[in-house]
């Protein structure tokens, strides 16, 4: 049992490094399978389709982005929450480069902007209704629209940090938070 479950996070690991470098329309299945060292039968029966080898990945993303919100729902100050959402952000967006890269730079593509899209808007709405409460504590005059423009920024830190590693993200996670926490 634990060869399968070996095999599927190889296929996974695969595709990722595969969608982030050469994009989701250029890797096909039979490129994934021969890098990863498995036969494309296996790899459907882990996966039905890419599209469904994508949607697995995405879902890691989706994942980061909720542990990032941990913090909102054991403080109770908001603006420790805020200091350690951003904390948590860098630690993961550091820790799963590939997952981020691949994730900002798919979802721009056309074909994969469908796939997508439902998820991205479920996760920013839920995000933002947490931010908005905390800003709401915090006494902003326009708490929802203060949460989109924190989210504005917050996924700009990671875009600057991805195109660059050499991006001093801790510096400007830094800044970020006292911004928000004063």
């Amino acid at each position: 049992m634990p060869k399968t479950n070996n095999q599927k996070e190889r296929i996974i690991k695969t595709a990722l490094k595969l969608f982030a470098r050469n994009g989701y329309a250029a890797t096909p299945i039979s490129q994934i399978a021969a890098t990863a060292k498995v036969s494309q039968g296996l790899m459907y029966n882990f996966f039905e389709s890419k599209e469904k080898l994508l949607i697995e990945i995405m879902k890691m993303g989706f994942r980061d982005i909720y542990a990032s919100m941990v913090a909102y729902e054991k403080q109770t100050s908001p603006q420790e929450a805020i200091a350690q959402h951003i904390k948590a952000t860098i630690r993961i967006v550091q820790q799963h480069h590939d997952i981020w890269k691949l994730l900002h730079t798919i979802r721009l593509q056309e074909k994969v902007a469908t796939t997508m899209k439902k998820h991205y808007r479920d996760t920013v709405a839920a995000t933002t209704r947490v931010f908005a409460r905390a800003f709401k504590a915090l006494g902003h005059a326009q708490p929802e629209a203060e949460a989109l423009l924190f989210l504005a920024q917050i996924d700009g830190l990671v875009v600057l940090y991805l195109q660059d590693p050499q991006t001093p993200i801790e510096e400007l996670g830094d800044l970020l938070t006292k911004r928000y926490t004063k």
